[in-house]
């Protein structure tokens, strides 16, 4: 019996505390548009839209294969050079043609000149004379053609970097044997360089060219400021968007660079002051005062900013909602609702 009493007693002592607050002036403002920022971040990578694979241009031994993954290579630099035994009688077989075919335009031209001169002391013809010319152009044409593929197969042994990068992979060794258009090893270009962070859902939907955001590498202190050239979806993966990102000042990427990207997005939204917002049975409200009183109407929030909240669904703008005393406004009536535990 003395327990009972004791609840009693204060339900009375805390509806007794509450009605002073209850008589106050209901304070409430309207929902307005505010300018909320955002930001969301994710994982990214500095690469560029495809990468160089150098690859040998013949069959061959490797020689001079010493470049790493990470190593900075400049333009021209020879990465390794194509030798061994088949390069060797290639390059034999070449060099007979080429001067076979040298000493077949000298006795062409040779024999050009002697019917010429044989034309002037009248023991030839023309059409004789006509002939050697043209025997001579054609060893000249045959000669220049035995002197290019020469050339070309010798620049096929040296294996250089088309552009200045950096090696992000060695697919081969030194001292092996490789066959044409095998990979050797993996370019990433220094020019044309982009930031490229993967987002998903709801994220991915919300970011648009030219949103402006800062990508922060690893082991650096100070972040870039970077803006968004273009979305791609990706076709291997489902619900993917990639970002493509440049840096705003034009800053050097470091080639391979990994970090974390943050974008900014700025819009306007309906809000209220967040203290309007009531959480009650898992779900959120307000309190909307119109002239017949308060309701409680049921919302849907967003993200929040500076002590406001943006209303995602359940109100319109300029209905007014109550900012102050909220919670216990929106519980006013729990008395009536309160079962005294037997």
């Amino acid at each position: 019996m003395k327990f009972s009493q004791t609840v009693t007693l204060a339900l009375v002592f805390t509806l007794v505390a509450v009605e002073p607050a209850l008589a106050q002036d209901v304070v409430a403002m309207p929902a307005v548009y505010k300018h909320i920022t955002q930001t969301f971040s994710a994982p990214a990578r500095v690469q560029a839209v495809s990468n160089i694979v150098l690859t040998a241009s013949t069959i061959g031994t490797l020689t001079g294969l010493h470049v790493l993954p990470g190593e900075a290579v400049r333009r021209g630099q020879v990465i390794a050079r194509l030798r061994g035994p088949t390069v060797l009688a290639e390059t034999a077989r070449l060099t007979s043609e080429q001067k076979s075919a040298q000493v077949r335009a000298s006795s062409a031209l040779q024999a050009a000149g002697i019917e010429q001169q044989k034309l002037g002391d009248q023991l030839s013809t023309r059409d004789v004379v006509l002939r050697a010319q043209a025997d001579r152009d054609t060893a000249h044409q045959q000669l220049s053609a035995a002197q290019a593929a020469a050339r070309n197969y010798a620049s096929l042994l040296s294996v250089t970097a088309p552009q200045s990068g950096t090696v992000t992979a060695v697919s081969a060794a030194d001292g092996e044997i490789v066959s044409a258009g095998q990979a050797l090893v993996t370019l990433a270009p220094s020019n044309g360089l982009f930031i490229v962070a993967s987002f998903y859902g709801s994220d991915a939907m919300r970011v648009a060219t030219g949103m402006e955001g800062t990508f922060l590498s690893e082991g650096s202190l100070a972040p870039l400021r970077v803006v968004v050239q273009r979305t791609t979806l990706n076709v291997t993966m489902p619900g993917q968007t990639d970002v493509w990102l440049k840096t705003s000042d034009g800053h050097a990427l470091p080639a391979g660079g990994v970090g974390t990207l943050s974008l900014t997005e700025t819009t306007e939204k309906l809000a209220v002051p967040s203290s309007a917002l009531v959480l009650d049975g898992g779900q959120w409200w307000v309190l909307v005062h119109d002239s017949h009183g308060e309701h409680r109407r049921q919302v849907v929030p967003g993200p929040s900013e500076d002590g406001w909240t943006t209303i995602q669904q359940g109100l319109r703008p300029d209905e007014k909602v109550v900012i102050q005393d909220s919670y216990l406004l929106f519980h006013k009536d729990f008395a009536k609702r309160y079962q005294q535990a037997d």
